[in-house]
């Protein structure tokens, strides 16, 4: 994959401003990351992970609540929307990680795709393996929006947003120790020895 590949689909699938703007925070914070990590001798694929990053949530659109470009503070065109629906009928009921996976797997994406695919939430629960999924979901997982905010921050505005329902639940406990274990893996890598 190329710098315009990914510059490429990110025009193809009419990702939303908002959307992009959070990608880039997303791959600057991997990227800062990785590159303390790997001054520390272990290797990691930057353009692998820089890459997917920019596209994690290429289409996003897909698993929005609703779908309501008028609401949003940057403009959308006629063309915008007809895409964003017409993503939002074919990927019905898929997570946006899915296909988005899905979509880099057409395009003989496959290395881009598995990141993107591991970067949903629940991803926790069976573990990441690589430092670049590591990298990608952390700073996932750290940024609300296009900012940079604390972890606990950003889970819980994540799931009073995305499931409300499980705020005190013991299963969302769980999955939060799993992530913060991870970000304690990820700041004892990033550290100077």
């Amino acid at each position: 994959m190329t710098d315009q590949d990914v510059v490429n689909l990110i025009e193809e699938f009419h990702m939303p401003l908002h959307v992009r703007r959070h990608c880039v925070t997303v791959a600057n914070f991997a990227m800062e990351l990785a590159q303390k990590i790997s001054r520390n001798g272990i290797k990691i694929d930057m353009d692998l992970l820089r890459h997917s990053a920019l596209l994690h949530d290429l289409v996003r659109v897909v698993d929005f609540r609703e779908l309501k470009p008028e609401t949003w503070k940057d403009p959308s065109t006629e063309e915008d929307k007809k895409i964003w629906l017409e993503l939002r009928k074919k990927y019905a009921g898929l997570h946006h990680a899915e296909a988005g996976a899905r979509i880099l797997e057409e395009r003989g994406f496959a290395k881009e795709a598995q990141l993107v695919r591991s970067h949903r939430f629940l991803q926790i629960e069976k573990g990441l393996t690589t430092w670049e999924e590591k990298l990608l979901y952390y700073a996932d997982k750290r940024t609300k929006h296009d900012a940079v905010v604390s972890l606990k921050e950003r889970l819980l505005d994540g799931r009073k947003r995305n499931e409300p329902e499980t705020l005190e639940s013991e299963h969302a406990k769980k999955l939060d120790e799993k992530v913060f274990a991870l970000e304690r893996e990820i700041l004892l890598a990033a550290c100077s020895v």
